[in-house]
């Protein structure tokens, strides 16, 4: 993407002023706001206030570093090159409240430190259920409008705890100056709320905050994004609510979808997808009720989706119609592939170059009449989805991109432009937050 679109032009030079911005998939997202990042760095001038870029992983961190420095080489003035400052979300809250101030809040004795699960100690701190005790790092945090919540994970299910009993548990432990990475957010909303002159300078330093993929905002994370915004910080969101996949967490995109709504926050969208074929980009639109719009023209190749819901017993029968529906289309079975879902977990195959590996994952058991090349592609989601399929003949990288309906797919890429050559299919999505 050499220029920036009409849409991304808008996103870009916007004034300065909260903004929530949803991006379709394959919309240029990074592109645009490595972009809109170095043009608000400008328009602030001489101003000593930071300007943040936050996400939720390691892997679109260092992209948007890669990404912004090369930008900001082109640029002659070195305005742009100051102040600004990209990380984690998680990251930005722990260097900026936890380590420095939040052991006032848990009442220890020294700065507050991460436990991972491994450490001795914390076997004096599990948590009582209806089965077993389970280790504190299992314990997860929400806060909405009725106030502080815990629970855990049971299977499908999340259970509450006893508030009392949780709020104590946690307590003594951050007596001792340890937290989790989920109750890391809960004492930094606590800090926040509690030391009031820490959220100004904060908001003083960091009057500007763009947060990327901002689907995967949770409970714990608006609650001090609110806590930002009522200080007086001007926070833009962008992300695209279809593409969530935190939901267990609290992360449904609602939060997203309602920003631009506010009043005195600017909304806008990025509509044209520069990677998915037209067929493709339909079958996400009619799954997602979305009206995105394809940047790339119909390839001389066949592209499409061959998308179908089935019951176990047909699977053999499905396989053989896929591959039927391959050869007619005059495309290569090693060229293929099928994504699956179902509700259990047994362990799937994935055939790459003669090898066969194994991983965990909510698709159905690979069948022996793929043994000719058709691949079986693991999907996992919190989400349940009845076991269904999509056709998956390409020969250049695509996205796949679906909602949260029963029959939706999640969105899936390429490594390379075959599948016939590439190391892999890889499911977008499961990245670490940290």
């Amino acid at each position: 993407m050499a220029q920036p679109s009409d849409e991304q032009l808008q996103v870009i030079g916007a004034p300065i002023a909260p903004m929530s911005v949803v991006a379709c998939a394959g919309s240029g997202k990074t592109f645009t706001a490595v972009r809109r990042l170095a043009q608000m760095r400008r328009q602030l001038g001489d101003n000593r206030g930071r300007v943040a870029l936050l996400s939720f992983s390691n892997v679109a961190v260092d992209t948007f570093r890669r990404e912004y420095q090369n930008l900001v080489q082109e640029v002659p003035s070195s305005v742009a090159h100051g102040r600004v400052e990209i990380d984690t979300l998680d990251t930005f809250i722990t260097g900026n409240v936890l380590r420095p101030h939040a052991y006032r809040t848990m009442s220890a004795q020294q700065a507050a430190f991460l436990v991972m699960g491994g450490e001795a100690f914390l076997g004096g701190f599990r948590f009582q259920t209806n089965t077993y005790p389970r280790e504190i790092t299992q314990m997860q945090v929400g806060i909405d409008n009725n106030g502080v919540h815990f629970s855990y994970a049971d299977n499908d299910r999340t259970l509450r705890l006893d508030p009392a009993q949780a709020t104590r548990l946690v307590h003594r432990l951050g007596q001792v100056g340890a937290y989790t990475h989920n109750l890391g957010r809960y004492w930094c909303y606590r800090t926040l709320a509690e030391q009031p002159g820490i959220l100004r300078a904060l908001v003083r330093r960091y009057p500007h905050i763009l947060i990327d993929e901002a689907q995967d905002i949770g409970t714990a994370h608006q609650a001090i994004i609110e806590q930002l915004v009522g200080a007086g910080c001007q926070v833009s969101l962008i992300g695209d609510p279809n593409q969530g996949i935190y939901e267990f967490a609290g992360a449904n995109g609602a939060f997203l979808a309602r920003y631009g709504q506010r009043e005195g926050v600017n909304s806008l969208h990025l509509t044209r997808n520069f990677r998915s074929v037209p067929a493709i980009l339909d079958l996400a639109n009619r799954l997602s009720t979305r009206a995105d719009t394809a940047d790339r023209l119909v390839p001389d190749t066949t592209h499409g989706a061959f998308f179908v819901s089935y019951r176990n017993a047909e699977r053999e029968n499905l396989i053989a119609a896929f591959q039927a529906a391959v050869l007619a289309a005059d495309l290569k079975l090693e060229r293929s592939a099928v994504l699956c879902r179902a509700r259990t977990w047994p362990t799937s195959s994935v055939v790459t170059k003669g090898r066969q590996a194994r991983e965990p994952s909510r698709l159905l058991h690979r069948p022996p009449s793929c043994a000719t090349g058709t691949r079986t592609i693991s999907a996992r989601s919190s989400w349940w989805l009845p076991a269904s399929s999509v056709y998956l003949p390409t020969r250049r990288k695509d996205w796949w991109q679906g909602s949260r309906s029963p029959r939706a797919i999640r969105m899936i890429e390429c490594c390379d432009g075959s599948f016939g050559h590439s190391r892999a299919i890889r499911i977008r999505g499961y990245r670490p937050r940290h």
